[in-house]
């Protein structure tokens, strides 16, 4: 796909990838009885339909002028998605409204109701528009059903329908109802755009495979990567990976986060307030953190952020974008690295920073979503090359 297709033609091309992708859905889910995946699969279809096509140019062009003619059209749509995840949880006989998940109808309509209500779209980035992402993402990450989503409901954890609704949701919040320009979420194939991300994974891979010989944390052996269930098994993971996993956090921390905080920063007389101010917060949450997880190397993210932060100190010297661009680049990095304090491991979140800059980068230079998310999967599918 290219962002000069018709409407048509992405209706088309986006059918074409659902069937690949279902393709996939059924082939790793054989275990599954016929009656559980003919029940599920009309879930999958639509969402993952709705999942390739609601980010497209074309289509968003399309819709856009049909939606705003008036303020209540835009409410149809999170409603839909309510009521499609609702159904997929009534069919296999559970309540959608037990315990907290019963605030999940206000979840996904607050974001539509927040940007209707401020009324500014096309408006310049405030750090409201922030503070919007992050009372998504944060509940996002912790609100569940009882019974779980996964999409097929007793699969091999392929997908998560309660996911699926919540980035769909969030491209349409923020691409029609924002209108927040490049947030990226369709796919097309262009070379060049493959050949940074392949480029970006390699770069991480070599800087990975340096550190972890001199780290000793390489793990070379065990693996026969010859043998056709090894590659059955990495292709299944790389597909969960992609799904479950990369496309959600790559929609969140680059196709929207470092989206907002680049025009924050670049709209920004005083751009390199934020690089400075960005490094002195960012160096105390990488000390604080360090300290409280993992003492002995406290001195690793404090090390990656200098680093970072140091590169987009250079990088924006020489002009190569527009000013403030590589510092946004580090913010989100960083703060991507950070968030995974969860792991327990000060090394894992020090190179999870390292590994949030090739997103990022990929992201800068694609202005597409699924290549950081391509990045995102392939770095994840190598961790079995290493101790971390």
């Amino acid at each position: 796909m290219n962002t000069s297709s018709t409407y048509p033609q992405v209706l088309i091309k986006s059918s074409l990838l659902t069937a690949v992708f279902f393709g996939f859905f059924l082939t790793f889910n054989q275990q599954l009885s016929a009656t559980e995946l003919a029940l599920d699969s009309p879930f999958f279809l639509l969402l993952f339909f709705l999942l390739f096509t609601v980010g497209q140019p074309s289509v968003i062009s399309h819709w856009l002028p049909r939606l705003t003619i008036s303020g209540q059209r835009l409410l149809l749509f999170p409603c839909l998605l309510i009521g499609l995840l609702y159904l997929y949880l009534t069919v296999h006989g559970h309540t959608p409204f037990k315990g907290s998940a019963g605030l999940f109808l206000f979840f996904m309509l607050f974001p539509t109701l927040f940007f209707m209500a401020l009324q500014r779209t096309e408006a310049a980035v405030e750090w409201s528009d922030v503070v919007v992402l992050l009372l998504i993402v944060i509940p996002a990450t912790s609100i569940s059903f009882e019974v779980g989503t996964s999409l097929p409901f007793h699969g091999s954890g392929f997908s998560n329908a309660m996911r699926l609704v919540i980035m769909i949701s969030a491209v349409y919040g923020f691409s029609y109802v924002r209108r927040l320009p490049n947030v990226g979420f369709y796919l097309t194939f262009r070379w060049n755009y493959l050949l940074i991300a392949l480029g970006a994974w390699l770069s991480f891979l070599l800087l990975v495979a340096v550190l972890g010989y001199f780290g000793k944390f390489l793990n070379l052996t065990g693996h026969d990567i010859l043998s056709p269930n090894f590659a059955y098994e990495y292709l299944k993971d790389f597909v969960r990976i992609f799904c479950g996993t990369a496309l959600f956090e790559e929609l969140f921390l680059r196709g929207i986060l470092q989206n907002l905080i680049t025009r924050k920063v670049t709209e920004s007389p005083r751009w390199n307030g934020y690089l400075k101010w960005g490094f002195i917060v960012f160096f105390v949450l990488s000390f604080v953190t360090g300290y409280l997880v993992e003492p002995k190397l406290t001195w690793f993210p404090m090390l990656t952020t200098a680093l970072l932060f140091g590169a987009a100190y250079l990088i924006e010297r020489q002009k190569f974008e527009k000013l403030g661009t590589y510092t946004a680049l580090a913010i989100t990095s960083v703060f991507f690295g950070l968030v995974h304090f969860h792991a327990g491991s000060m090394l894992f979140v020090g190179l999870a920073s390292v590994a949030g800059w090739a997103y990022g980068y990929t992201y800068l230079k694609t202005q597409n979503v699924f290549y950081a998310a391509l990045v995102h999967t392939l770095v994840n599918s190598s961790e079995f090359l290493f101790h971390i």
